[in-house]
């Protein structure tokens, strides 16, 4: 079971508290946020509670974030959720608040804050949230429950991910006893609009796969322009290669360009090998099966495609 010593004192303490989450959120990010949000308002009503952060998370529902002043943030707990490195958080102010509690299930190679509650064995940050939550015994609504579970269901890709346990199984079975509603959540989550369906089509008619095992596919800015998508949102649609039995890493570039200049973002995935390593030699990071890199330029982008074929071809040798 995982030490919070220190957490809930931190809280009490505090009037005022400030969530963040890291850029691009995804499921986790979103859902540890709103779910802590709800949680304190629910068992502090007398607490000012905001979640920070101007960037949206496209796959799902979620509450809009607030607008928090410089003044608020100083004179409050930070609480940061699902990042990895503090430069990664999608609002750094929350550097000057008078206390700061990081919450992650990241690899710990970037320690910040003044309390750190990192468990890499989790699937989720939801999941860690969820532990902590069931610890505490006190009133949890079903919307948390729900936002928890959806957290915790995106970054599994519906438990089917290596980094399911029987503990992620654990928490997402009690979460479920809240009266959340599961079909609705998946089709919530999963379910593709017409013109998301016709980019997926596009995804797939575009990768290019390697003999070793490795599949990858650059989007063009015109390309994302034709389908009313940016890079963020065109990458998100990058697990409907893995399904293919023959892709052990797979890889989704998009043009960026800024003030001229063109830059290429990735998201990688693979089935067991650990992608993550070579995300950070080129700035980037995340979890084992899950990375992602900005900024990637030209000569980067040729060396990255190579790093993630050798990887492939290693896999095969095992």
């Amino acid at each position: 079971m995982m030490d919070f010593s220190g957490l809930k004192e931190s809280i009490e303490a505090f009037d005022s508290i400030v969530i963040f989450r890291h850029i691009n959120p995804d499921g986790d990010a979103s859902g540890s946020q709103s779910a802590l949000k709800t949680w304190l308002k629910d068992n502090y009503p007398e607490k000012d509670v905001y979640a920070a952060g101007s960037q949206i998370c496209t796959q799902g529902v979620w509450p809009a974030n607030d607008e928090v002043s410089d003044e608020v943030i100083r004179k409050s707990l930070a609480v940061v959720l699902d990042t990895a490195a503090a430069n990664r958080c999608d609002d750094s102010r929350f550097e000057n608040a008078a206390k700061i509690i990081r919450i992650d299930h990241h690899p710990d190679r970037t320690p910040y804050g003044d309390l750190s509650f990192v468990n890499e064995k989790a699937a989720a940050a939801c999941q860690i949230l969820a532990e902590w939550f069931e610890q505490q015994g006190k009133h949890m609504s079903s919307k948390c429950a729900e936002y928890l579970y959806k957290g915790i269901l995106t970054d599994t890709l519906r438990f089917s991910t290596s980094n399911t346990t029987p503990d992620t199984l654990k928490a997402a079975a009690w979460l479920t006893g809240f009266g959340i509603d599961i079909p609705a959540i998946n089709r919530e989550l999963f379910d593709l609009s017409m013109d998301e369906f016709r980019l997926t089509s596009a995804i797939r008619a575009k990768v290019n796969a390697e003999s070793s095992g490795f599949a990858w596919l650059i989007m063009s800015e015109k390309e994302m322009e034709s389908f009313g998508v940016n890079g963020s949102e065109a990458r998100g649609h990058i697990d409907e290669i893995g399904h293919v039995r023959d892709f052990r890493i797979w890889a989704m570039f998009t043009e960026n360009r800024k003030d001229g200049v063109l830059s290429y973002d990735a998201s990688l995935r693979s089935k067991k090998t650990d992608i993550s390593i070579i995300a950070q030699q080129f700035g980037g990071g995340g979890h084992k099966n899950a990375s992602g890199v900005k900024g990637l330029s030209e000569a980067d982008l040729y060396k990255i495609k190579e790093l993630l074929n050798q990887a492939a071809e290693n896999e095969n040798r095992i």
